[in-house]
Parts: structure tokens; sequence; C-alpha cells
């Protein structure tokens, strides 16, 4: 296009890296951000080239402060975006996190004067509450949420949500049987040493108090085991929570729960890469390959 050949002409005269415009398309997602970040890295070279060619079209300096200050509320969901995109670390226990994160963020633009980022903002708060609103009533991801030692409770915007969410959790790993686990039996009778009755009926009462702290049954175990494991200090946001689950064999139920939580993906993005691999590997020239040996290659290719 002449547009870019003079762009690139222009940069290349001021000696600046030879960037290409990026236009955003509504079916990606930081594509406006990818947009006006490029606008604001070529800015000189993008002034020189519009003067030139259409100088009817030439940005305002208040045109580039709302461009600016735009960035800076969009760079929130850019890095949000890119935090739940991955497919090889934990994600869905960050989902009730991010949107804590977000809520704030975003509410430290609330007092701005300009209009045109005024209504911006107004618009982010109006679409946050509508999308994420309920967003901790959801038990998979909220049960995830507790089960990553990062997060716990501390993820939760609303501690209301935190409580039912723990009282439906225990409920749930009290159900849970363990493949080794055996009735408990009660503790052999230990015989008196000659001549220390005193002492012997001393131990015997205290042995009955530890007794009585020893649950009987999976549902009290399942209980005592939550609160071990909410008493647990919070390891640091940049430790892997499967290596911590991994040492520690303390949370049998618990464990075995959160196999089922900590695996789930907070986006479809990893399924999209997968669509996008099968249509490059079944392309014009390769029509004749069979819906097995298809399935065969994407399964290399993703492993």
């Amino acid at each position: 296009m002449p547009a870019q050949r003079k762009l690139k002409e222009i940069q290349e005269q001021m000696h600046l890296a030879p960037l290409k415009l990026r236009q955003d398309v509504c079916t990606r997602w930081n594509s406006t951000y990818d947009m006006l970040n490029q606008f604001l890295k070529i800015k000189e070279a993008l002034i020189a080239s519009i003067a030139i060619m259409r100088a009817e079209l030439a940005l305002t300096p208040n045109d580039w402060m709302i461009i600016e200050k735009s960035l800076l509320i969009l760079f929130i969901f850019y890095e949000v975006t890119n935090e739940v995109s991955t497919e090889n670390y934990v994600s869905a226990s960050k989902y009730i996190v991010l949107c804590k994160i977000m809520y704030v963020q975003i509410q430290k633009f609330t007092n701005e004067t300009v209009e045109t980022i005024k209504g911006l903002v107004s618009f982010f708060k109006t679409e946050l509450m509508h999308c994420f609103g309920d967003i901790e009533k959801n038990m998979l991801l909220r049960e995830a949420t507790i089960l990553d030692p990062r997060f716990k409770k501390s993820g939760f915007r609303d501690i209301r949500n935190f409580k039912a969410a723990a009282a439906d959790l225990k409920l749930k790993i009290g159900r849970i049987v363990l493949s080794d686990e055996r009735p408990l039996q009660p503790a052999e009778p230990v015989e008196p040493t000659p001549g220390c009755s005193k002492v012997s009926s001393l131990w015997k009462q205290f042995d009955e108090e530890v007794a009585r702290q020893v649950p009987e049954n999976p549902v009290a175990a399942g209980i005592v085991e939550f609160d071990k494991y909410m008493n647990e200090p919070q390891i640091n946001r940049h430790c892997d929570p499967l290596l911590w689950w991994k040492e520690r064999k303390a949370f049998p139920r618990l464990h075995s729960h959160m196999l089922k939580r900590l695996n789930i993906t907070a986006t479809s993005v990893p399924c999209e890469r997968v669509f996008s691999k099968a249509w490059l590997t079944l392309n014009d020239r390769r029509t004749r390959l069979t819906t097995k040996k298809l399935t065969q290659l994407m399964f290399i290719s993703c492993n």
C-alpha cells in the first residue's frame, strides 16, 4: 500500500525501526491495544506521513493524550488476557483473583477529568460487573481458587462467597473415601508398670483427651484436613502450586479433589490453537488425509 511504503521511507529517513501499522480486529483479543501501542511507537514517523499524504487526518495533541491514557486502561486487560491464555500452567484458579484485580485497577481511573477517558472507564466498569459480577459463585472456579495455595481466601472480593465455597468444599471432601482407608481401631490398652498405678491413671486421662480429637469418620476427617490446609501459610505467587501439592502428603482428600480442579484451563485458547494447527496440517496439498491419521498427527504435534 502507498501509505505503508511512505511510512517506511520516513522511518528510514528518521533512522527508526521499520514498523508497520496494525489494525484492530473485533474477534482478536488485545488487537485494539496492539494497534494503539504501535501508533505510539512510530508516533513521529506517523505524524510526518499524515502531514505529507493527508493533512486533514492529522491527530491533535489531545488525540495523542487520549491514546496514551487509553493504553494505560487497556494494558490491564492485555496482561489479564495473557495470564489466562496459558496452557502449560495452572490458570483456572487465577480467574476470580484476576477479576478482583481488574476491578481494583479500573477504580483508579474513576477520577479522570477527560470526558473520553471518563466514558471509557465507565464502560469498562459496567461491562466488568455484567460479565464477572457473579464469577465468585461459579463452583468450579471458586474451588480451584481455594485449592491453589497461592490464593486460598485472599483471592475473593466478597468474604461471604468464600465462606459458602468453603462449606461446600468441606462436605465434598468429607464424602471422599480413600482407597487405602481403614476403619480406625481403638488403641490397645497398655499394661501398667508395677508400682506406677498413679502415673498410668494420669496418662489414661491424657490418652482419652487425645482420642477425642481424632476424627472417627470421613466427614470429620475432611473438615480437619481442610482446616489444616487453610492454616498453612500461602506460598509465593511465582511458585508452582502443583509442586507444593506434590510435596504435601498430609492432605490426601484435598489432593484427590485438587486434581479435578487445578487441571481446568481458564479459556478456550488451547483448544483454538489445536484448531489452528489442524487447519495448517490439513491444507490443499494434503486433502487425502484420513480422520484417524489427522488425529494422530495432531496428538503428536500437541504433545
